[in-house]
């Protein structure tokens, strides 16, 4: 239950959830989120932090550039893709 109210506490959060979940095997830079999101770099750092964190998304470390990716084997992260798809939000 904790692990949800973190993961949709925030807008942030949310969408950059909602962002990733549009094209869930897709990978993308914090860049890429922001403008997705519009939202400000301290918005998309603290929501990546905080996925990274629960396991709701993964990091791909390039070196210079990291990559973030929905994490598809968490049965929460397919579920909310799921509602996000039926309610028409995505």
């Amino acid at each position: 239950r904790e692990e949800i109210e973190e993961a949709i506490c925030s807008k942030s959060t949310f969408r950059v959830l909602a962002a990733m979940a549009k094209k869930p095997s897709k990978t993308f830079t914090k860049y890429a989120l922001k403008k997705e999101t519009m939202l400000n770099d301290r918005d998309v750092n603290y929501a990546v932090k905080k996925l990274l964190k629960i396991g709701w998304i993964e990091e791909i470390d390039l070196g210079k550039m990291k990559l973030y990716k929905l994490n598809l084997s968490n049965q929460k992260v397919e579920a909310l893709i799921k509602f996000l798809r039926e309610v028409k939000y995505i």
